[in-house]
């Protein structure tokens, strides 16, 4: 007869019906003729023993959690996206603000600021003149307006955000010329027989008057030659 300490050895594995058949066969024969073993295996049986429902219980609840968890990563990641992407946009607008303030020439320079002076006709029938900008900051750029009674005008610009010079000459403060492509410019514009009669700093509602056909003016002295000499 098997000793009770090999039979309750073996109990586990006869309740989760591990167990080979001759093992459970000696398990069952001993159960029958021994209480206190019989006791022990009820016991035990209640303690191990899973039901189909609790295994299911339990498969469920796992599935659940892994549910959870794979839902938690995946938002995770997508605020993770969403953060990266919100912080490049936010990026690229500052760089964009930054570089429209700072390069884009959008602000036209009122006349009050710009001084004209020294108006002279060099010998080549170019008409000079010196322009500089009075509050300090730098010019950044020219552009040209005209229209069909001759009339040119050189419309400063720069950005929101003005600059200080680098250097104490620039377009913000030089002597500049009628310069022969300015005609080219208005020809090309109005035909051929076109031609520029007067030249404005400033635009067709507020400019200064820098030279108009038929204005009398003092030849350029040789500085000015050499500075504008081609």
């Amino acid at each position: 007869m098997m000793k009770c300490e090999v039979i309750k050895d073996l109990l586990p594995l006869y309740i989760d019906n591990v167990c080979s058949k001759e093992s459970a066969e000696l398990v069952e024969a001993h159960l029958a003729t021994c209480g206190s073993c019989r006791s022990e295996w009820e016991t035990m049986r209640n303690e191990l023993k899973i039901s189909p429902a609790a295994v299911d219980a339990n498969n469920r609840d796992s599935r659940l959690l892994k549910e959870i968890s794979s839902y938690w990563s995946r938002s995770k990641l997508k605020s993770f996206l969403k953060g990266a992407v919100l912080a490049s946009l936010c990026l690229g607008i500052a760089v964009a603000a930054y570089f429209g303030l700072t390069e884009w020439n959008m602000m036209r320079v009122p006349s009050a600021i710009i001084e004209v002076k020294d108006t002279s006709l060099m010998k080549d029938g170019r008409v000079a003149f010196h322009l500089r900008l009075t509050d300090g900051y730098d010019l950044n750029e020219i552009s040209y307006d005209m229209d069909e009674k001759g009339n040119f005008y050189m419309v400063p610009y720069r950005p929101i955000i003005k600059k200080k010079p680098i250097t104490t000459f620039g377009l913000f403060n030089m002597y500049q010329s009628l310069d022969p492509f300015i005609k080219e410019v208005y020809q090309n514009k109005y035909g051929a027989d076109a031609k520029v009669t007067a030249l404005y700093l400033g635009t067709r509602d507020e400019n200064i008057l820098i030279w108009k056909e038929g204005m009398k003016l003092p030849p350029a002295s040789d500085a000015v030659e050499n500075e504008l000499r081609k």
